[in-house]
């Protein structure tokens, strides 16, 4: 439910289990059998909101150590905690409960998880969380609150993990803490998933019972050499199937199916004002105080040469990065500092200059991806969907993997999934670039069709001819600083902008 669709690799299972079985044992001799079940739930959803609201905001390696960490972290804390309160090693848990009971539970409460994550799968933070996975800074600025839904569902994750500990705590009748906080349950978990395919909900079932059994002949013929050939199982694992027996299944698939288908009025008051605003990165100041304003309905040009600062100012506008000086002002509201989710959800949409869309997500479920969490109705109809796909260009491909899909085509993506925030405003990085004569022209109509829908732009672009087209009005940015304002001929017969993209001599 976790790992699969965010692809965060997480050790952790074994300091949830371990929670689960040692809260078992401490509750054993006070507390019914369902309570200590409750505890155990309610002990591993405290520790995994805690340590989810640091972690979470890593990513890659660092977010694998601390989860690593964890089980070792809570394993010492409770060693010393027996030694020095309770003066004693471990726990005896002596129980009524018979073996058949254990596998009826267990049964049971992997029936709860399989529905949990047939519900979760099919629910808007389902679709955020494989927007996570697949490019989570796109899914930020498409209004996704990525910490909040990783933060929910790992609590979740973590409770099921926790009640697997109290379930199987019966089964030692003497618990310590090296039995109950073992690591190797953390990386038997994740090569089981690895092996079947993690980001399916019955993918990792497939690696089990396999595993399970090469575990046990492993562990009878070569016990002294167990984890290096778990090691060497774990890198075969990925190296030859990244992505599971699932995900080679779905791609067989994928191929044959492909194989046999054939192929307003301009306000004048600003919507958006920005003042003085400036960003430093150590010594280098990216944007120099930079001042401008945007009315409601016009298109809005900033340009200059490379390195000028344009995509940095777009950058702080959208909320990836946070101004270091200045303010800047969203329909009234100031935004410098907001979260890209909470600015995207105010109507501020863009489309990123390195293309960013989610590869693993179909061309529909990127789309709605903007809608999951708009306003007080999460969701998008699929004809609104089809609509936008048609707008852009893309309304026969709505069900291909957005990874295969040309450059041009995942740009064309990338905006149709912007106008699905219903923006007020749309930030578009060099769109029209890489376009032969054809498609620019046809990127052009289909921006002036957008302004006809009442969208204000503001666009940061290199093809002239787009800016002549287009813009209402431009400000050229040269090393940070805007030079020349005015309306596209007025800037571009700029001596000054003439001279800081020819330089002095050829200018």
């Amino acid at each position: 439910m976790f790992s699969g669709p965010t692809r965060y690799v997480s050790l952790a299972t074994a300091a949830f289990f371990g929670i689960g079985a040692y809260t078992a044992a401490v509750t054993g001799e006070t507390l019914s059998w369902p309570l200590q079940l409750l505890t155990a739930a309610g002990v591993g959803a405290v520790v995994a909101a805690i340590t989810g609201l640091s972690t979470l905001r890593l990513s890659g390696i660092y977010f694998i150590i601390f989860s690593f960490g964890l089980a070792e972290l809570i394993r010492q804390l409770v060693i010393w905690y027996e030694v020095n309160i309770h003066k004693s090693v471990g726990r005896y848990l002596f129980s009524d409960i018979t073996q058949e009971m254990l596998y009826w539970q267990l049964c049971a409460l992997a029936g709860l998880v399989f529905l949990a994550g047939f519900l979760l799968t099919r629910s808007r933070y389902g679709l955020a969380l494989r927007a996570i996975g697949a490019d989570e800074t796109a899914a930020r600025h498409s209004g996704i609150d990525a910490t909040a839904v990783k933060l929910g569902v790992f609590v979740v994750s973590a409770v099921f993990m926790s009640v697997t500990g109290a379930i199987m705590a019966p089964r030692w009748t003497y618990i310590d803490p090296a039995i109950a906080f073992n690591p190797m349950i953390s990386f038997q978990v994740v090569i089981m998933a690895l092996l079947g395919g993690a980001g399916s909900l019955i993918g990792p079932v497939l690696g089990v019972i396999p595993l399970v059994l090469l575990f046990e002949v492993l562990t009878a013929a070569l016990p002294n050499h167990f984890s290096i050939v778990l090691g060497l199982i774990f890198i075969g694992i990925v190296l030859a199937l990244p992505r599971g027996v699932i995900g080679l299944v779905e791609s067989t698939w994928r191929r044959e199916r492909r194989a046999a288908v054939t192929k307003p009025e301009t306000s004048s008051a600003p919507l958006l004002v920005v003042e003085n605003v400036g960003k430093s990165f150590g010594g280098l100041r990216a944007v120099d105080k930079v001042s401008l304003d945007v009315r409601a309905g016009e298109i809005f040009g900033v340009i200059g040469p490379n390195g000028s600062g344009k995509t940095t100012l777009l950058n702080m506008l959208s909320g990836a990065l946070v101004p270091s000086v200045g303010t800047i002002r969203f329909d009234g509201t100031i935004i410098n500092g907001l979260a890209a989710h909470r600015i995207a959800r105010l109507g501020l949409a863009r489309t990123f200059q390195l293309v960013r869309v989610m590869p693993d997500l179909t061309v529909a479920e990127n789309v709605a991806t903007s809608a999951l969490f708009r306003g007080s109705q999460g969701g998008v109809a699929a004809e609104s969907i089809h609509e936008l796909l048609v707008l852009v260009g893309l309304g026969d491909m709505a069900e291909s993997p957005a990874g295969d899909l040309t450059y041009i085509d995942q740009k064309r993506l990338e905006l149709a999934r912007a106008l699905a925030l219903r923006p007020r405003l749309v930030l578009l990085d060099e769109w029209l670039a890489g376009l032969n004569p054809t498609e620019l022209e046809t990127g052009i109509k289909l921006i002036a069709s957008l302004r006809d829908r009442g969208i204000t732009i503001v666009m940061v672009e290199h093809v002239m001819d787009a800016i002549r087209a287009l813009c209402d009005r431009c400000v050229v940015m040269s090393a940070g600083v805007v030079i020349a304002r005015g309306t596209p001929d007025e800037v571009l017969a700029d001596p000054t902008v003439i001279t800081a993209y020819l330089g002095e001599p050829d200018a």
